[in-house]
């Protein structure tokens, strides 16, 4: 199959949007979103996705593979076919949806599995390695391309808004996009491009997640949950987890940076979501309007109104269809 040119993908640079409406309605002040929503499959691994699809093709591989619970899944079916690839995505069963519809309607193979999704990055690790498959998953050999990847979100917000702002706020699961988006952020502040570097607030779900467990423990070690403990809705599948894979790293990010973390409820996701839809027209994923929750939570803390760019992946239908 043909590689498409550039000029038949979307552009990688995304929506960077003043929400006044939300200001008034919250009584706050220099509030901005970056939406990811635009991407070919509505999220911002499209950013990863494309990249992993290009090096595979050029170091020689035919198959790219992972495992997902939806998203990430869907991106790399994509860009997989883009590239005339073959790509296999593990998913755990319990995560059936119109995602897995796309990653089959993509051409990749899906492999529905029992298991939480950590134990299925270890199967896909694995099957990589036997297969002779290009490995995309999370802490793989491969992983400085996601930090590649994200980092140009920082460089954007920093072109789009002319300065880094005071927060930066980002919906964390395994913690690869808040981390890439600080490491943008910090090789930027190098560069002597910024004269300062934005405090992170990292929104995870009430489920679980050892970002935000940790940081509210007051450990600067991650610490794992119980698999038994979290729980997993339909709202909260991007985020929640017993095992952060880049959770490290995105823990460090917010002690460097004097962030914050925060757990949001489903209730809170899907009223988030809702209300970015009624005042600003944005549709949101429930589970990353969690960035927009607190951030409107930790907003209210100052009284000296600081900057705040809120992170946010979309929903809907994907920029194109096939």
């Amino acid at each position: 199959m043909e590689i498409v040119s550039e000029e038949e993908e979307p552009p990688d640079t995304t929506p960077f949007l003043r929400v006044r409406n939300i200001e008034r309605a919250l009584k706050l002040r220099k509030l901005y979103i970056k939406f990811e929503g635009t991407h070919a499959t509505g999220t911002q691994k499209d950013r990863i996705s494309k990249l992993h699809a290009r090096r595979a093709k050029n170091l020689g591989y035919d198959t790219l593979a992972l495992a997902s619970c939806g998203n990430y899944g869907a991106s790399i079916s994509y860009y997989a076919e883009k590239y005339g690839l073959g790509s296999v995505v593990a998913v755990p069963k319990g995560y059936a949806g119109e995602r897995n519809e796309e990653i089959e309607r993509y051409g990749s193979r899906l492999l529905l599995e029992d298991g939480k999704y950590e134990n299925l990055v270890d199967m896909m690790r694995d099957l990589s390695n036997d297969n002779c498959w290009y490995d995309c998953n999370p802490g793989s050999q491969n992983s400085f391309v996601d930090v590649l990847g994200y980092e140009g979100i920082a460089f954007e917000i920093i072109e789009q808004l002319g300065h880094a702002p005071n927060f930066v706020a980002v919906p964390v699961g395994n913690g690869t996009t808040m981390y890439g988006i600080y490491s943008g952020f910090k090789l930027a502040y190098r560069q002597g491009r910024i004269d300062r570097i934005p405090r992170f607030i990292a929104a995870s779900t009430e489920g679980g997640n050892p970002i935000v467990h940790s940081w509210k423990s007051g450990s600067r070690k991650i610490l794992d949950l119980d698999p038994g403990s979290i729980r997993e809705s339909r709202s909260n599948e991007p985020l929640v987890s017993y095992h952060s894979i880049d959770g490290q790293k995105a823990l460090n990010a917010i002690y460097e940076s004097r962030g914050f973390a925060e757990y949001v409820s489903d209730y809170e996701m899907l009223s988030t979501s809702m209300f970015l839809e009624r005042t600003e027209s944005i549709q949101a994923l429930p589970a990353s309007s969690s960035a927009m929750a607190a951030a409107v939570r930790i907003m209210r803390r100052f009284v000296d109104y600081p900057e705040c760019v809120v992170v946010l992946t979309g929903r809907g239908k994907p920029w194109t269809t096939q």
